[in-house]
């Protein structure tokens, strides 16, 4: 046993012998034996120790038991101490009576069994010691519900203010938030944003499927369709257990107005786990949906108009796209609606998209030419205007097919060149015609005259042959720039002898073997000038691949026979 759970037991006598045989007799239960010789003694041990058994003589000179008893009952400390009294003399039962008033627990009469004395001891020094733990865990029960009241009472008191500010951020929300307080969502109420939207007061049971739902002064339609109670937002987060996310509902009031609300509901559930109710956030769309209404409205007026119209929002989808889109461009509405447009039509744009969607959001309007794909692949050019919507969120785009007129425009602008090169070509070939014809005649005379010597006369014809090619080359070059501007037949062999004719020179600079092998006549439809010049590019292109020697080889064909 240890010290702590031993009991204090206080034993009061006058006599030092009879002090000294309780001690012996009681000496063996192992508790904390204290002995005091008068009642004044008694009392300074019971004001110093925890005292849990007092055995003490009735008779005693200074101070009786029975008065000793007395003192330490009145005092609130001993108030369950056992006292027990011990007499050598015989006790009426007035005596005992008396003693019991006092608060004596029991009696033991001299001669003192040892036994009797030990055992009764023992009894209440064991129910002092359980007591002492009981009264021990009881202090340590209180202290443990004192802490628990107080952390339950700082919980309750968080609780109270986090419900007091999500109370007073949900009414001065922007956002409409309604909360469904039962499973079945019989009663449903709104934050301030929604019970105004809806034309309610605040605090007003707003729930369709609420004892008063079909009298509520308002129709809930989706996609121009009636919903029943039970496919409303909220029933049906409450019923599935599941969210019910971007849903876009027309709240449609008696007097023929319509509020659009777009939002989610979500289940809330209790600690168990089980659907207690559910809560909605609604965004009011309204005049963003009259807005598109308005912007459908006026593209309904240009749907019959020859430029492709289409409208789409801020994150590229097209949201129209009228007849002249289709007939463009080969997608039909319900294939480019919903998709992004410029992925949709491969745009290439003229300038960064960055700088273009600045220029437009800072000046409302952009217009420019873009390069984009049909349906089929084919490459186009459109004159584009772009400009935003009254409300800004939203661009508007009307695309003219160009590509005829800049590729006439190109055409003339060819045209032209090619008459101007033409007039260039005539003047330089005049001035070198004129020029290289006497120097043709001089050689003429100079090859046949009698003073010339063989070698002489070799040089003078070589000379001659190579004014002949001059003036061949001349010829050509005047041809590329006096060909007509329609189709003629053309035959494949001259176009390709008249190129290597040109290249004739750097093919024997270049040290280049030319193979020529014609099979059939070759005759198509085209332009001669255009072809020559094809061509001349391809054998100059061949030519300077091979700058160290090395052979050509052209073969002409007819593939169609």
């Amino acid at each position: 046993m240890s010290s702590n759970d031993k009991v204090n037991i206080l034993m009061v006598d006058d006599q030092p012998s009879k002090l000294l045989s309780y001690e012996v007799i009681l000496k063996d239960l192992g508790e904390n034996l204290i002995k005091a010789s008068s009642g004044k003694e008694a009392l300074e041990h019971l004001l110093k120790t925890e005292i849990g058994i007092v055995l003490m003589d009735v008779s005693m000179p200074d101070i009786d038991g029975f008065e000793l008893a007395d003192m330490i009952r009145q005092h609130p400390r001993f108030q369950k101490t056992a006292i027990i009294f011990i007499s050598g003399v015989h006790l009426t039962d007035v005596d005992r009576i008396r003693g019991y008033q006092r608060g004596a627990v029991d009696y033991i009469s001299v001669p003192v069994v040892p036994e009797v004395l030990r055992a009764k001891v023992s009894v209440f020094a064991e129910l002092h010691r359980k007591t002492r733990q009981l009264e021990s865990l009881n202090q340590e029960l209180e202290r443990r519900v004192a802490e628990r009241s107080e952390e339950l009472r700082l919980l309750n008191s968080q609780l109270q203010q986090r419900l007091t500010e999500l109370e007073t951020i949900m009414q001065v929300l922007p956002v409409g938030v309604a909360v469904a307080h039962d499973p079945e969502c019989r009663t449903i109420t709104g934050n301030a944003a929604l019970s105004e939207l809806q034309g309610f007061q605040e605090g007003d049971n707003l729930s369709k499927s609420g004892p008063n739902g079909e009298n509520m002064p308002f129709d809930v339609y989706q996609c121009g369709r009636l919903l029943s109670p039970e496919e409303m937002p909220l029933q049906k987060a409450a019923s599935t257990g599941k969210r019910t996310e971007n849903v876009e509902l027309e709240f449609r009031k008696r007097d023929k107005t319509s509020v659009y609300l777009f939002g989610s509901a979500s289940p809330l559930f209790d600690e168990h786990g089980a659907v207690r109710g559910a809560v909605a956030a609604f965004y009011d769309v309204t005049k963003r949906k009259q807005m598109e209404d308005a912007l459908r409205e006026r593209a309904d007026l240009l749907e019959l108009a020859s430029e492709a119209i289409m409208v789409r929002d801020f994150h590229g989808l097209v949201t129209f796209w009228n007849s002249g889109a289709e007939a463009l461009y080969g997608w039909t509405r319900q294939e480019a609606v919903g998709r992004h447009l410029h992925r949709l039509l491969k745009t290439e744009f003229p300038a960064p998209v960055d700088e273009i969607e600045a220029a437009l959001s800072a000046n409302g309007s952009w217009a420019g030419n873009l390069v984009q794909r049909t349906k089929q692949g084919e490459e186009v050019i459109v004159s584009s205007r772009k400009a935003l919507n009254a409300e800004r969120n939203g661009v508007l785009e009307i695309n003219r097919d160009v590509t005829a007129r800049l590729q006439a425009e190109e055409a003339l602008r060819k045209a032209e060149r090619h008459a101007a090169m033409g007039r260039l070509a005539g003047i330089v070939a005049h001035e070198i015609n004129n020029p290289l014809e006497a120097v043709t005649n001089a050689f003429y005379l100079l090859r046949d005259h009698q003073s010339l010597d063989d070698e002489a006369r070799q040089l003078a014809r070589m000379g001659e042959q190579e004014l002949a090619r001059l003036s061949q080359i001349t010829k050509q070059t005047l041809s590329f720039y006096r060909e007509s501007q329609q189709a003629t037949e053309v035959r494949m062999i001259d176009i390709i002898d008249d190129v290597l004719g040109l290249q004739n020179r750097p093919l024997q600079m270049h040290g280049i073997t030319l193979e020529k092998r014609y099979s059939g006549g070759a005759v198509i439809q085209g332009f001669p000038g255009e072809l020559k010049q094809v061509f001349l590019n391809l054998i100059g292109n061949a030519i300077q691949a091979m700058p160290s020697g090395g052979r050509l080889r052209v073969h002409i064909y007819d593939s169609s026979g």
